[in-house]
């Protein structure tokens, strides 16, 4: 094995997360997860790109970590979000926009100005995210403790998804206890006893 200073993967860790970058990449954002953001700043500036230094906007949000990344960073702004910024608050002045929730997502047909082949991008929703946070979480019905994010899934969807499958909110440890609970009963053997016959008279004991 190599001498250098690697961490090992494990659990919902995935390949690009660790990466050392100042701006928010689409590899940062969990498969299937569009994450709502709160923006605090506006920037603009000379920022440092694989083609090199370009003037670039940048928006800054509120914050660090969300369902979805792992390690919420500076995003840069193209003209594509920039568009869309202005059709969803009516402008793309600091005034307006700092406060504002954006809800991202990854578009996978986005064009590599590097080479002019297809790419992974980050894009803002072109409508205003509905409040997910309104919402309480309740705690985990046999742990009694707080319902977390798990397998890249929000606290929210996993207390809706086992009050579906169970009948009652549960965190993704308790699930998996009560799912394998209900295995072994399954392939409890005192419950699949084989009926016998009886030797003599044939009859089913």
């Amino acid at each position: 094995m190599t001498k250098d200073k690697l961490h090992q993967l494990t659990g919902d860790e995935r390949l690009g997360q660790q990466r050392e970058s100042e701006y928010l990449g689409a590899e940062d954002i969990d498969d299937d997860i569009e994450p709502i953001l709160t923006i605090a700043g506006l920037w603009n500036g000379m920022v440092t790109l694989q083609r090199g230094k370009e003037n670039k906007d940048v928006l800054s949000f509120q914050e660090e970590r969300v369902p979805g990344i792992l390690q919420v960073r500076p995003l840069i702004v193209n003209s594509t979000n920039r568009k869309t910024l202005r059709k969803l608050f009516g402008d793309a002045k600091a005034s307006t926009l700092i406060g504002k929730k954006i809800q991202l997502y990854i578009d996978h047909k986005v064009r590599d100005p590097q080479d002019g082949g297809l790419t992974d991008g980050i894009r803002i929703r072109p409508h205003k995210p509905r409040v997910q946070e309104q919402t309480p979480v309740p705690p985990c019905t046999d742990c009694k403790q707080p319902i977390q994010a798990a397998m890249g899934k929000s606290a929210a969807y996993m207390a809706a998804y086992t009050a579906k499958h169970y009948g009652v909110a549960l965190c993704a440890e308790c699930a998996q206890k009560r799912k394998a609970a209900a295995e072994m009963q399954q392939t409890d053997p005192e419950e699949e006893q084989i009926p016998q016959a009886d030797p003599d008279t044939g009859e089913v004991l």
